[in-house]
């Protein structure tokens, strides 16, 4: 299925991988030069978090602005920084996905943005079609917010995140099953991690709860346009349900 924004956490994932080698840090400088990616960046489609021309961005600041604001061009910023392209990053994704014995799935977008979007910003991957798409299965979807959340659990502290000021800009989060929010249930203790949509994807949305006393606990909802509550209700069945201490 198609997953828009949520296959963000891969190239999260990526992120974390080098920020933690011993040569980078969270306050390493990305490149974000190119025309289409500050074009991308002003799209009321496509943007959300506007890169500007005169602004040093860190690791740091992308890293927030694509995992609370859902920002394309951060993140696309972000996996050149990790492999040098924007091609080289989606061919580390498949490996990646390679890697924990996942397959069957196909990359073509380090953000999940469609080629529709992409190609008009000189971001189409080689090879693939004008309308072609990432799709991963749910339950892979969920491997890969798993490892993310098993190896580097620091990232619930910005996916829990509603709101922030970067570099002066208000970025906010759409995941409204966060605490303070219409469809937070308290006693799960949701942190996160990442919603998507695309109108061919539909709205998605990957959970992640960590009760008091039980497992870290990862839902993944697809195309479902109440993706919401159907995520409170599904962690509500499955505690319920499962023994998970």
């Amino acid at each position: 299925m198609p997953v828009a924004s949520c296959i963000k956490l891969l190239t999260i994932y990526n992120v974390l991988q080098k920020v933690h080698t011993a040569k980078y840090t969270w306050n390493s400088i990305v490149n974000t030069s190119g025309t289409g990616l500050y074009q991308m960046s002003q799209s009321q489609a496509c943007g959300g978090f506007v890169l500007k021309h005169h602004v040093k961005y860190t690791v740091r600041k992308l890293y927030q602005a694509a995992l609370i604001d859902s920002s394309n061009a951060a993140t696309i910023a972000l996996g050149r920084w990790v492999a040098g392209s924007n091609a080289k990053q989606i061919r580390k994704m498949r490996t990646q996905l390679s890697s924990w014995g996942l397959r069957g799935n196909y990359i073509i977008s380090v953000s999940g943005l469609d080629n529709g979007d992409l190609s008009r910003y000189g971001y189409r991957y080689p090879g693939s079609g004008y309308y072609a798409q990432n799709t991963i299965s749910a339950q892979d979807l969920a491997v890969v917010a798993r490892n993310l959340v098993y190896k580097y659990p620091e990232v619930t502290n910005t996916t829990k995140i509603n709101h922030a000021r970067v570099h002066g800009q208000w970025i906010h989060n759409v995941n409204t099953t966060l605490p303070g929010r219409k469809y937070n249930v308290a006693s799960l203790h949701i942190n996160g991690l990442k919603n998507g949509y695309t109108p061919r994807a539909g709205y998605c949305l990957v959970g992640s709860s960590c009760k008091p006393g039980y497992h870290k606990l990862i839902t993944v909802i697809i195309h479902d346009d109440d993706m919401s509550s159907d995520t409170t209700a599904l962690m509500t069945h499955i505690y319920k349900t499962h023994r998970l201490r």
